[in-house]
């Protein structure tokens, strides 16, 4: 019987930061989270994780030209500029006479809640959500998978002539899209991804010889884990989707690798206090092979869209995933 291999990644979602930001730490600490929970991990992904970077400018050297940084990278300049001239601060100091406004007049909320509403709109909103428009056109959709898609599959090439390899992805906020349909374009039959065109150059081809062992069981989903999942959102951006949603149809779980078996291979978890997570799992036709897990990761909205990584529920409901589905038990 052939010994699986075993591969980790992590990607994260959108960014509601304004200075670039690395999220190779966090992918670090989350990872040793996971290890606490369940040591035996470390012998079962000897290589750690693959962690992905997109969509946000990270911190090596501010002064270089926007033009000389990865086209997804310059989202975290672009947003900012956008702030910079929207945000309400700014807005009521400026005194053009054409600027009419009339200050934070809105009686039914207390200054509190006024100054919280503003704040989640010009971060969570203004910043974290421009990522999921930018991702939702076109040219964002291309340059976001360009440059996700070519981390994962360079990494991947240490194991190209491995015969049953499994993928175990952890996807938070927009990553959670990210994985999905990284996962659709391997596995989804009858299927040509757009990211095997030629414009894609060695990537294309690589992502082609993946989804070949895919059809050949040679890949396999060994699980998916979901933080802040916007799926529910994101199913409205294809008019296929929505005329098949529209039918009250359930989505296709094998179309991402999940087959119809009795083990749990996805877990989604969500915050009621997140504006920018959705439950996700009655969407799909799959009862036994996705577990869904309401958590608590912060009364804020901002705080609670970010808190999963340090949530103990999502940690070790994880960590177990990982281990059941990759140490030889299915």
């Amino acid at each position: 019987m052939t010994t699986p291999v075993n591969v980790l990644i992590i990607i994260h979602g959108m960014s509601p930061h304004a200075e670039p930001t690395s999220p190779f730490k966090l992918y670090q600490e989350f990872w040793e989270a996971l290890l606490k929970e369940k040591p035996e991990l470390s012998r079962v992904f000897p290589e750690s994780f693959i962690g992905v970077e997109w969509g946000q400018e990270l911190p090596i050297n501010l002064t270089i030209p926007s033009e000389q940084i990865r086209t997804d990278q310059r989202l975290t300049r672009a947003q900012n500029f956008v702030n910079e001239r929207v945000c309400y601060d700014k807005v009521v100091k400026d005194p053009h006479p054409n600027n009419i406004t009339q200050g934070m007049d809105f009686p039914l909320l207390t200054p509190l809640v006024r100054r919280l509403v503003v704040g989640l709109r010009e971060s969570i909103i203004t910043r974290g959500f421009g990522d999921v428009i930018y991702y939702s056109s076109e040219d964002g959709e291309r340059e976001v998978r360009r440059a996700v898609y070519g981390q994962v599959l360079e990494k991947l090439e240490l194991y190209h002539e491995a015969k049953d390899v499994r993928l175990h992805l952890i996807g938070h906020s927009l990553g959670v899209a990210l994985t999905h349909d990284f996962l659709f374009g391997l596995f989804a039959p009858n299927h040509q991804p757009g990211f095997c065109e030629k414009d894609f150059g060695l990537d294309g081809k690589r992502f082609e010889q993946w989804r070949q062992k895919a059809q050949r069981k040679e890949l396999k989903l060994g699980s998916l884990s979901s933080t802040a999942s916007q799926l529910p959102m994101f199913a409205m951006r294809k008019q296929k989707l929505v005329d098949f949603l529209a039918e009250n149809k359930l989505l296709d779980p094998s179309y991402i690798g999940i087959e119809p078996t009795n083990q749990v291979k996805w877990k989604v978890f969500y915050d009621i206090d997140d504006l920018l997570g959705f439950c996700t799992r009655r969407l799909y036709d799959a009862p036994e092979q996705i577990m869904e897990y309401q958590v608590d990761c912060g009364d804020n909205p901002g705080d609670a869209h970010n808190g999963y990584w340090k949530n103990k529920t999502v940690i070790k409901e994880t960590a177990d995933l990982l281990f059941s589905n990759a140490d030889g038990h299915n």
